[in-house]
């Protein structure tokens, strides 16, 4: 009986010896990682602090006094933190000789199933779709450089919605390629709710946001909300106007695009800005960030001056990836009174109808029309193209202008810099983004373009540490996203590297 209880104390002292040595090591190697990790795993926080009742109330007009208002306060200004690696420490070395980013506008995560499998089994996804593309060899090669990414932005991730199954679309990539990651709310959707289209109410949360994926531990994050350009709950709310459905038959019947009648949410637009340390336990931060569409340039310039102005005190690297909307116009809702305004605010079209003034009737038409349609065609691939007052003016340029002439903190600045990338061309941020003949190789397009539907939406803007950290080899990967029937995303992912 004694020999019994004696191995049974052996067993319980060699349990808990085990037990304070994973509680210890990441103490004795100075790194907080592995705690947080098992903290998490004992006890996963909600991604959520809403309930579901708490979102119906959300349905209805509130108060900023409003309990729930505060309560959706806080879900918007928290990241949620999950670092899946801690089972093993830190890795010393690096898979390459580079950093690989990669960025996607994943469109809800409509298509989370294939994203994945491009990610985790990408030659499963090439076996099944190469009969779609006209270049084998470059439809594998584009796999293998996104799978090979080690820090992952996505846009307009679906956690909880009807829409997407009720998947965290975020979790699921990160778990199938065993990544740690970051989500930051942007919206609460609220149309299944207030359309009362079928819910399952213990599995929704109808959260949509920004995320970080990352091979490296995530030592931080923290959500930057940005000024509001777009009031989406009330806007979203009121009925649409003649000149809005207009505008909605004209994008079918020209570009076969559904536009949505309403996108009935709470929120807005923000940047996660997560802190990230790789083997040389040195620290780089990564934003992904999605700015307004339903707002002009001007306003989209005040979120970007905003962000920046956040992030200029930051001595590390930084990486911003992100959907900025560069499209020189807005795809709010139209009124008369909006393209009233709209005019009077644009000195350029002033200036043009007081200099058409002295010319002969019938002309002005003619010269508006022609001056409208050579900018568009000049600035849907290249929103940084130089503006021409009056003539082909460009309203996203002082976007770009901005960008250039930024300086941290520190002294250093972004890499604007245009050497020839991997398809050989040259020019303003080649180097991060991929260029076209004319212009930049273009990251959203409608389902039928024609002639101007093609837009560079989703941009890179590195700013590196000394030497190191230089940005190379951007390119826009398009014989993925167009190897599935229909795509399977509006947006095309992106990637660059950066030399260590």
């Amino acid at each position: 009986m004694m020999k019994k209880n004696s191995k049974n104390n052996r067993f319980f002292w060699i349990f808990v010896i085990a037990f304070l040595v994973v509680i210890l090591i990441p103490f004795l190697y100075k790194d907080k990682t592995l705690y947080q990790g098992f903290k998490f795993y004992i006890k996963k926080p909600p991604v959520s602090i809403l309930s579901y009742e708490d979102v119906v109330r959300l349905t209805k007009p509130i108060s900023i006094s409003n309990p729930i208002y505060l309560k959706l306060q806080k879900q918007l200004s928290t990241p949620y933190i999950v670092n899946k690696s801690f089972f093993a420490l830190p890795s010393n070395s690096f898979r390459h000789n580079y950093l690989r980013i990669a960025h996607w506008n994943i469109e809800r995560g409509f298509n989370i199933s294939l994203i994945k499998t491009i990610f985790s089994d990408r030659n499963t996804f090439f076996y099944n779709y190469k009969k779609n593309v006209p270049d084998e060899k470059g439809f594998a090669n584009e796999l293998n450089t996104l799978g090979n990414s080690d820090i992952i932005c996505l846009n307009e991730a679906d956690i909880g919605m009807p829409r997407t199954n009720y998947k965290n679309t975020v979790s699921e990539i990160a778990s199938a390629i065993k990544y740690n990651y970051a989500f930051a709310t942007e919206f609460i959707e609220l149309n299944p709710i207030i359309f009362n289209t079928g819910i399952d109410k213990k599995r929704f949360l109808g959260l949509h946001g920004n995320a970080v994926l990352s091979r490296y531990p995530i030592k931080s994050a923290k959500v930057l909300k940005l000024p509001e350009c777009y009031k989406w709950y009330e806007e979203e709310m009121q009925k649409k106007s003649p000149l809005e459905d207009a505008r909605r038959l004209g994008a079918q019947n020209v570009f076969s695009e559904e536009i949505a009648h309403s996108e009935i949410r709470r929120g807005g637009r923000n940047a996660l800005i997560v802190d990230i340390e790789l083997p040389t336990k040195e620290i780089i931060t990564v934003v992904s960030t999605h700015l307004e569409d339903k707002c002009f340039p001007d306003k989209r310039f005040k979120q970007f001056q905003y962000l920046l102005s956040n992030l200029k005190f930051i001595r590390s690297p930084v990486i911003i990836a992100g959907d900025f909307n560069t499209t020189t116009t807005d795809s709010a809702p139209v009124s008369l009174k909006k393209e009233f305004v709209k005019r009077i605010r644009d000195p350029h079209y002033l200036a043009r109808q007081a200099i058409l003034a002295v010319i002969p009737i019938g002309l002005p038409g003619v010269v508006n029309l022609t001056s409208f349609g050579l900018s568009k065609l000049i600035q849907y691939k290249d929103p940084a193209a130089p503006s021409i007052p009056i003539i082909l003016p460009n309203q996203e340029r002082k976007f770009f202008n901005y960008l250039k002439d930024f300086r941290f903190t520190d002294g250093e600045k972004f890499d604007i810099s245009g050497d020839k990338n991997s398809n050989g061309k040259q020019g303003l941020l080649a180097s991060s983004n991929e260029r076209d003949v004319k212009g930049f190789e273009s990251t959203f397009k409608f389902t039928e373009p024609r002639a101007i539907a093609y837009f560079k939406l989703d941009w890179f803007f590195i700013k590196p540490k000394g030497n190191r950290f230089k940005p190379y080899n951007g390119q826009t990967l398009q014989l993925i996203n167009n190897a599935y029937p229909g795509r399977i995303s509006d947006h095309e992912p992106i990637i660059v590297d950066l030399n260590l």
